[in-house]
Formats: structure tokens, C-alpha cells, sequence
């Protein structure tokens, strides 16, 4: 005991290489507790103040904790599967959340390596972005995704992620099943990722901060593991705590998480619990990376199993002592942006970022990095450099992007769209562009919120001060084209196929949707038989809709068929066929048709396309089933709130059912309170001379002006 003591307070000041002994615990329980963006700088064991997390404390105490571990990524899928494999991203494959997925047979998992010594495993994950389909889920027994109240099909893109608590019940309901034997359990919390939305009463104590999330974090597991020592699991368990990532949160520029490399998105948590906690209150001044984990379990369990070539255990003597340098790397700039990857090596003294501008800092002295030392250090500087050229940087492009999936990671964060970009041309560096990209994102919530005029408000002077930005322009163009303004949509597209001409098939069909909307048929029709060999679902798509705008039904419908026939469109070409029939006035055929869309989307575990449950309620009310149609509509206006037309629909339909007039003209009000923009008020004033009150359809036109 006396012998340990030594030890810990050894660690604890930092004197020399780790010493710490070896123990080994066959059999024991393995439960790895992720909270995902949780910067270590930002909790009360690591000298945070402005927080209270009474339960990751009293955890600390029973662990060792590491001072200054590393993400390799700051990205969750790649950071995970790092943590999990062992490998950095570059040795796994996986360099973004999207684009990519994980190869299980060619790089065994802790969950693959325990499971072959007999043990149980199992997961519950708290976000979409960690869904099975990605490839996580190798080797495990047991694995929850099930985001979204068991709907992964949800269009409501609020339902990406799910309550801690709820992703950790289910767990514990896994780990009381096998408890017995032993097992292996990764818990993944997803609070403190944005949007920053905590629980009561928690919200009125911090607000709806980073902070408050990680509060509600905190009180996640400490429920979870109050049940593990309940289940006399916890003392018996190697427990490990720890953050895939931190958050930017506009220390550099950055609010969230992804682009750059300082410390406030890399150093993370990392707190070890070892059975019968011992070792508990040890603190490691060593840099330790997340790859560490896995050659730290292996040992603990005494597997015999190799450790990865970068990664060591945490008991390990490290004959590189304080000298150790951890790797970490961005390429989500490079993938959708088209700006330079950042990679960077940190020690226990310096962080050296590498890309268009190197920077060097002071990590001990200036634990914010404020302060380039680059120049002043240069030697030193090229030093570093060379160490981190020996890394591996093998890098392939992502594969083509579901348009669904792309828009559930949009709605979290991150962007969907690919940049186009050649070996060896110069890119922009990510740190010159952040604070324009903040704004861009900012525009896009808006416009997720249903607040385009807004959203074009802030595109146009994000574009006065930024010119050449081609996400901005693109997003310009989508944000006209839902204000209807399809002219000055189509000079926008034209402009940004000029500014990124390599990326212009990408934009041919949304430029085609709006010449179908101008009635320039020829040109449409023309470009969608130029996307057929690259995107031929959606350019049958369009085909669909420019034959249906010319009365021609037949070859609307074939086209139509064609497009449903694809994975890339199945919905939408639904959406054609069933407008197809109402035209003939078929209208069981056509809600035949969209509800069997609608079921097959959700059988495949995918959102039906927007505007698919807007027309079920069309067809509804023209066939005098009009609460059903209600019932539809306020469902869609549940899980797609900024969308105006639903609300006028709404009062419509409500009105058709002989209800007050004062209950449609509420309904109108709402859409009117959350967004007072002149297009939507001329539109509640045209829905109420639908409706036939006129008296109150000349008020609104007057409010317009």
C-alpha cells in the first residue's frame, strides 16, 4: 500500500516516466462510458468551475486520471473507431462521418477481440451519426441505435439523437442479462453535442448551454452507474470515461467541432477505474492518446493479445517518458470544403499544427493557444514537422452520400456535400475561413427553421464580405428557390457553377428544378438527360415532373416508374405517379400509391421524402376525408415546423370541417408569430380569401406592406 502511495504521488507531480505496476484482471466486466464533444477543460477534475458534476467527481475519485489525453479526430465516427480499434484514421479508413464505412474483418475491434475470449458484447449508442450501418457495430452481441423514439426513418430532424438516460436504461437492461459472465458494454452519451437543448430543471440553472449539457451528462452517469454498483457490477468493472472529442466553442473562431485543430476540440476526459478502484486518485501528467484503450484493456485482461504499433497501455512504462507525442488530423476541410486537412502532434510541452500556415504553441505556458510561437521556434517547429511527416496520410474520397443521411448530418452540424479538389492543388487554410463558415452554418439553421428570408438576408452579406465562397452561393440559390424567387435562383446557380466550375453536375438538377418552375421545359428536360448517367434516379425524377408539366401523363408516369425504381428517388418518384393520378382523378389509386411509398420507406428504415405526407393530406381532403387529412397535416407541422404552406393547408381543411373561423385564423397566427416575413403573411392573406373571409384576407395584405 505504502509502495502504491509512492507511485500516485509520483504521477501526481509529474516526476519521470510512469512506473505504475501491472495488474491483470481476468474476466473482468469492461464498460466504456463515451460523452461525446465533452472538452476536458470544461469539468471540475480537470479545475472547471462553472459546472457542478457531482457524479464524473465522485467516479474521478475512484480512478486514475489522465491529464492530457488526446482525440486523434474531432469528428465522433472516426474518433470512435480510433477508440475502438486502436488505430488512428488513417490505419482504419474512416475520415469523416459520412462517405465512409468501417471494415470490421480488416481491423478487429475490442468488441471482435473479446468476443473471441469468450466474451458477451454489447453497445447502446445516442446518435445518429454512430448508427450500425456505418459499420460500429462489428463483433457486437448486442447494439441500440434506435435514435429517434425507436424511428430511424424520423424526418423530424430534432429526433437525430436520444436522452442519455433512455440509451443508458437500455444498456443496463443488456448488462443485467449477462452479468454473470463476462462482458464488454459501450455507453454512448450524446448531450453535450449541439444543438444545446438540456432538461429541466438543469435548463434554468445554466440555460441552454454547452454547460448545461454536461450537467445533464453528468447526472446520466451517475444513474448508470449507481445501477452497476446496485447489480454489484461497479467495483468488480474496469470503467473508463472519456470524450471522443471537445468543442471549439468560438475559442478559435469555430463553435463546434470538426475544422480545426486546437486543444479545446483534442483534449479530452480519459478517467480509468480499475476493480476495486485501485489506483483511484492517481493523476497521469503524461500525454496519452485515445488509441490507448485498447492496448490497455488487453493488458488489464491479461489477453496476450498485441497492442496496435502507436498505441500503448496506460500502465505501461514509456521509455519516451514526457517526450511522447500524440497524432491528430482533420480532413473533413479537405472533404467538404475543399480547404487544406490540418494535421498536428502534441507533447507535453508543445502542439505543432500543421497546414498552410504552421503554427506552434506553448501548451504549459499558454494552455489556450493565443500565442504563435512558430517563428520564434522555428528550428524547433521543423523538428516537430518531421516527426509528423512519418505519419501515414493515405487518404480516399468518400463514396456518394444517401441524399437522407446527408440531410440528417447537415441538421447536426456537419455538411454533406463533397468538395471537388485535385492531388496537389492548393487549398484554402481552414483557419482564414472559419468565421465565414460560422455565418454559412447560421444561415442554414435558419433555413432549417423555416426562416429563408432570414437565411437570404444573411447569405447576402456573408457574400459582400466573402465573394468567392461557393457553399455560400450554392446555399444563396437553394434559399431562393424556396422563396420562390426563381429567376434570382437561377442567376445564383448560374454563379456558382461559375466560381467552382468542377462541381457543376452537382448543381445541374437543382438548376433544372428551377427552370422546370420558370417553365423553361426545354432546358430543364435537358438537363436531366445529361445527370442520367451519373444520378439516373433523379434525373428520371425530373424528366417525371417537366413531362407532367406539359400534360404529357404517360410519359410523366413512365418516367415516374423509372425514378421509383431507384434507390435514390423511390419516394419522390411516388410523389409523381400519385400527382399523375389526381390529374385523371383517380384518387384511391393515387393514396394507394403514396401510402405504399410511405411504407416501404419506413419497412427500409429511411425518411419518406418531404412533401410526400403534405400530398397524402391533399388527396385525404379531396376525398372528403378531411380528419384524416388533419390528423396527417399537424403531424407534418410536428416534425417540420417551417414549413408555411402546411399551416394553410391546415386552416383550410379545418375550415372544410365546419369549425370556428377564429380556430384557422389561430393556425395562420402561429405560422405568423414564429416567422412575421412578408411571404408568409401574403400567404395567410390568400388562404383566407380561400377560406372566404375576405374582410380578414384585406387585414393581412395590409400587414404585408
Amino acid at each position: 500500500m505504502r509502495a502504491l502511495l509512492l507511485i500516485s504521488l509520483a504521477l501526481a507531480a509529474g516526476c519521470g516516466p510512469r512506473a505504475l505496476p501491472s495488474p491483470a484482471f481476468p474476466g473482468a466486466p469492461v464498460i466504456l462510458i463515451s460523452v461525446d464533444t465533452l472538452r476536458a477543460d470544461h469539468l471540475p477534475a480537470y479545475g472547471y468551475s462553472k459546472v457542478e458534476t457531482p457524479s464524473i467527481d465522485a467516479l474521478q475519485r475512484d480512478s486514475m486520471l489522465f491529464e492530457n489525453a488526446y482525440s486523434h479526430c474531432p469528428l465522433t465516427l472516426p474518433s470512435h473507431l480510433s477508440m475502438l480499434t486502436g488505430l488512428l484514421p488513417a490505419e482504419h479508413g474512416v475520415r469523416s462521418n459520412l462517405g465512409y464505412r468501417f471494415d470490421g474483418n480488416a481491423h478487429p475491434t475490442l468488441a471482435r477481440i473479446l468476443r473471441t475470449h469468450g466474451y458477451a458484447t454489447g453497445a447502446a449508442v445516442s446518435a445518429y451519426v454512430l448508427r450500425g450501418a456505418t459499420g460500429i457495430n462489428d463483433s457486437l452481441d448486442f447494439f441500440d441505435d434506435s435514435v429517434g423514439g425507436d424511428v430511424e426513418w424520423t424526418r423530424d430532424l430534432s429526433l437525430l439523437q436520444r436522452p442519455g438516460g433512455e440509451t443508458a436504461r437500455r444498456a443496463l437492461a443488456w448488462a443485467e442479462r449477462v452479468k454473470t459472465r463476462p462482458f464488454f458494454l459501450f455507453l454512448h452519451i450524446y448531450e453535450p453535442h449541439f444543438p444545446y437543448e438540456p432538461p429541466e430543471p438543469i435548463r434554468s440553472r445554466y440555460g441552454a448551454t454547452y454547460d448545461a449539457e454536461i450537467a445533464a451528462s453528468d447526472g446520466v452517469v451517475g444513474e448508470f452507474l449507481g445501477q452497476l454498483k446496485r447489480d454489484g457490477i461497479y467495483d468488480r468493472a474496469i470503467v473508463l470515461l472519456v470524450s471522443d472529442h471537445g468543442e471549439g466553442l468560438a475559442n478559435h473562431g469555430e463553435q463546434e467541432h470538426g475544422i480545426l485543430l486546437y486543444r479545446e476540440v483534442l483534449h479530452v476526459p480519459l478517467l480509468l477505474k480499475l476493480p476495486g478502484s485501485r489506483g483511484a486518485g492517481t493523476r497521469v501528467r503524461e500525454p496519452v492518446g485515445l488509441i490507448d484503450i485498447v492496448p490497455t484493456i488487453t493488458a488489464l485482461l491479461a489477453l496476450g493479445a498485441s497492442p496496435p504499433a502507436k498505441g500503448l497501455s496506460l500502465l505501461d512504462r514509456d521509455p519516451r517518458g514526457s517526450e511522447r507525442r500524440i497524432y491528430s488530423e482533420t480532413y473533413y476541410p479537405r472533404i467538404h470544403l475543399g480547404w487544406s486537412p490540418l494535421r498536428s502532434l502534441v507533447d507535453a510541452r508543445h502542439h505543432y499544427i500543421d497546414g498552410p500556415k504552421p503554427e506552434l504553441y506553448e501548451v504549459i505556458r499558454d494552455p489556450q493557444e493565443t500565442a504563435d510561437t512558430f517563428v520564434a521556434q522555428a528550428a524547433f517547429a521543423r523538428s516537430m514537422k518531421k516527426e509528423l511527416d512519418g505519419y501515414p496520410t493515405g487518404f480516399s474520397d468518400p463514396s456518394p452520400v444517401d441524399p437522407d443521411v446527408a440531410e440528417k448530418l447537415k441538421a447536426l452540424g456537419y455538411l454533406s456535400q463533397a468538395a471537388s479538389t485535385r492531388d496537389g492543388e492548393v487549398r484554402p487554410n481552414p483557419k482564414d475561413r472559419i468565421r465565414a463558415h460560422e455565418k454559412l452554418k447560421a444561415a442554414y439553421q435558419l433555413g432549417l427553421q423555416g426562416k429563408d428570408a432570414e437565411a437570404l438576408t444573411s447569405l447576402r452579406r456573408l457574400l459582400e464580405e466573402d465573394p468567392g465562397s461557393f457553399e455560400a452561393q450554392r446555399e444563396l440559390a437553394g434559399t431562393l428557390a424556396r422563396l420562390h424567387r426563381y429567376e434570382e435562383a437561377a442567376a445564383a446557380y448560374k454563379e456558382a457553377i461559375r466560381l467552382s466550375p468542377r462541381l457543376a453536375g452537382s448543381l445541374a438538377l437543382a438548376r433544372g428544378l428551377v427552370e422546370l418552375e420558370m417553365g423553361q421545359l426545354e432546358e430543364a428536360g435537358a438537363r436531366a438527360r445529361a445527370a442520367l448517367p451519373d444520378d439516373p434516379g433523379h434525373a428520371h425524377l425530373l424528366l417525371a415532373k417537366v413531362a407532367f408539366a406539359r400534360s404529357d401523363l404517360a410519359e410523366a408516369e413512365r418516367q415516374a416508374r423509372l425514378a421509383m425504381g431507384d434507390d435514390a428517388s423511390p419516394s419522390e418518384g411516388a410523389m409523381v405517379l400519385a400527382q399523375v393520378h389526381v390529374r385523371r382523378s383517380e384518387l384511391p389509386q393515387a393514396l394507394a400509391v403514396l401510402e405504399t411509398a410511405r411504407a416501404r420507406a419506413i419497412e427500409q428504415r429511411r425518411a419518406p421524402a418531404t412533401g410526400l405526407d403534405y400530398l397524402r393530406a391533399d388527396v385525404l381532403a379531396r376525398l372528403g376525408r378531411f380528419a384524416e387529412a388533419e390528423a396527417v397535416l399537424r403531424e407534418e407541422i410536428r416534425a417540420l415546423p417551417g414549413r408555411a404552406q402546411t399551416y394553410a393547408s391546415l386552416a383550410v381543411v379545418v375550415a372544410l370541417q365546419g369549425r370556428s373561423r377564429e380556430e384557422g385564423h389561430e393556425i395562420l397566427e402561429a405560422r405568423a408569430r414564429a416567422n412575421p416575413v412578408r411571404e408568409t403573411i401574403l400567404l395567410g392573406a390568400k388562404t383566407l380569401d380561400f377560406m372566404g373571409d375576405k374582410d380578414a384576407a384585406r387585414a393581412w395584405r395590409k400587414r404585408s406592406r
